[in-house]
């Protein structure tokens, strides 16, 4: 059955987020979570993100929509493309993207993140 609801974000339990140490290139960003939708197969979420001021590198296996909801993020790939957004922008992070997420401000962003197919067991 294919379903539509509303969601809720603000009802999500909070997580803590904080990127391990090992990759953090500036500041000490720390922030949270809340998941508010997961998929009944576990590969699609949505949800609110909000962390402080910082950089950090990323490696990303996953499909990942944000809309930046406060504040500025810039990321810069490692072969030195640059995405910036701030209130009301979006991004488009794809599988394989490598380098900086810098919030160059508070950021607050709600996001859509696909894992895509399961990976085949190598029976």
């Amino acid at each position: 059955m294919v379903t539509a609801r509303s969601i809720h974000v603000d009802a999500a339990p909070a997580e803590d987020f904080a990127p391990s140490p090992d990759r953090v290139v500036r500041g000490a960003p720390r922030g949270e979570t809340r998941n508010a939708y997961e998929s009944a197969d576990g590969r699609k979420y949505f949800g609110e993100w909000s962390c402080g001021e910082g950089a950090w590198r990323v490696s990303y296996s996953e499909w990942e929509y944000c809309r930046i909801v406060e504040g500025h993020v810039r990321l810069t790939g490692d072969d030195g493309t640059i995405a910036e957004a701030g209130p009301d922008g979006n991004l488009v992070i794809e599988p394989g993207f490598e380098g900086i997420w810098e919030n160059l401000t508070p950021v607050r962003k709600l996001y859509v993140i696909d894992l895509g197919p399961p990976m085949e067991s190598a029976d």
